[in-house]
């Protein structure tokens, strides 16, 4: 280099480097800043070979085959913890500390399927015969939150989005009003009113049952938090969007370049949301209008998720409409959406939504489900589509959703 340029070129580097050591640092603070500013008992980065709770007193350790990692959650920390699912585990020295009420926190990113593995995967909790506090993901792949002697509240995440990828779950507790909720990348996801006993006691573990042994989590695991009250849906949304303009490791369902749209509207929709969806070949290439009706379909499967837990049945479309189960339509898709036909038909707990393509060109969707917790989904590229069409095996929908409260 030409040594009349060297000083200007080390300044325009050091102006780089301190630039993005101030990003990085923004985006750490603002992340560790809004979990901490919700009042947890206890916060465990876990981007280290040990240390201490951001928060109170207490420290973590881990035990057996755990290792420090790169390429960990998009929480503002490259670095993560991972667990090899035979002895690795995460000891803390946090015990009891909750009453009536709790929350509990952990980014997760597994290895492998749990039903491949033929066991449960432990997440976190402060585990005691009778009086549980356990979130763990049982061997259909299904995650539960156990909060007294085998009551619980569960949710069952599309299995191709589970492995090599990133999410964040919160399970919420309040033995007073006996509402217990999961949370999946800061959307309430499961909603029950099994309640649960009160003054949890036990240690508070990370990757194993202390009681229930043999639970080895396999895969990566960073910022985990316990709470002695449950947090609001709020809370939780923000802490999710504080993470999701960190830089790190990615989440959804698809990664492929050009298949969200993210940054168009289409029609009356002031949305600027992000969608993907994949099947058993990789990520579907989804035209936007095809996104807004993968964004109506979702918004009924959550809505219509409420309505099995509160009334026990499914709802009707007016009811989707009005909000009958707890949650409602942003809009009237029959009105609302020019590109495409929207049916709905509901029996007991079963429920069945079709969006059919108006114009050529456009893939036809199918939702359904015959009970609580499962959801077929599949597509058409002939603008038409039942359940027996092409699966759709993973959906991630960030941004925005048609779905409200």
């Amino acid at each position: 280099m030409d040594s009349r340029f060297r000083p200007l070129a080390f300044a325009a580097l050091a102006a780089l480097a301190s630039s993005t050591a101030g990003t990085m640092l923004a985006q750490q603070t603002d992340f560790v800043t809004t979990v901490v500013a919700t009042k947890p008992i206890a916060y465990y980065r876990l981007d280290a070979a040990s240390g201490k709770s951001q928060v109170g007193s207490s420290a973590w350790k881990p035990q057996g085959g755990v290792s420090t990692e790169q390429g960990g959650a998009p929480t503002g920390s490259d670095n993560y913890l991972k667990l090899d699912g035979k002895t690795g585990w995460i000891e803390t020295t946090q015990k009891g500390g909750v009453g009536d009420a709790a929350s509990m926190m952990a980014w997760v990113n597994l290895t492998e399927l749990p039903s491949k593995a033929g066991r449960i995967f432990y997440v976190s909790g402060e585990s005691q015969s009778g009086n549980d506090l356990d979130l763990q993901f049982e061997t259909d792949n299904a995650l539960r939150f156990f909060t007294a002697g085998g009551g619980r509240a569960e949710y069952a995440p599309p299995p191709a989005t589970l492995v090599n990828k990133w999410h964040m779950i919160v399970a919420t507790l309040d033995t007073v009003t006996k509402a217990r909720v999961i949370y999946w990348d800061g959307k309430a996801v499961a909603k029950d009113m099994g309640g649960g006993q009160p003054n949890k006691t036990s240690e508070f573990s990370i990757g194993e049952s202390t009681v229930f042994t043999g639970r080895w989590f396999n895969g990566g695991v960073e910022d985990v938090a316990l709470w002695n009250r449950a947090l609001k849906a709020a809370e939780v949304a923000a802490i999710y969007a504080a993470a999701n303009g960190a830089s790190g490791g990615s989440t959804g369902a698809a990664s492929a370049s050009g298949n969200s749209g993210s940054a168009a509207k289409t029609g009356p929709f002031a949305t600027t949301a992000k969608v993907e969806a994949e099947d058993a070949k990789g990520p579907i290439q989804l035209k936007r209008e095809e996104q807004i009706a993968l964004m109506f379909l979702s918004a009924a499967e959550q809505i219509e998720h409420d309505c099995q837990l509160k009334l026990q049945r499914a709802c009707s479309f007016a009811e989707l409409l009005s909000g009958a189960g707890g949650e409602h339509f942003k809009f009237d898709p029959t009105k609302n959406d020019p590109n495409y036909t929207y049916t709905f038909a509901v029996g007991g707990l079963a429920w069945e939504a079709h969006a059919n393509a108006r114009k050529p060109g456009l893939k036809g969707f199918c939702f359904m489900a015959r009970s609580i917790g499962t959801t077929v989904t599949t597509y058409s590229a002939a603008g038409k589509s039942g359940w027996t069409d092409t699966d759709i095996l993973g959906r991630s929908i960030e941004g925005d959703t048609f779905d409200a409260q």
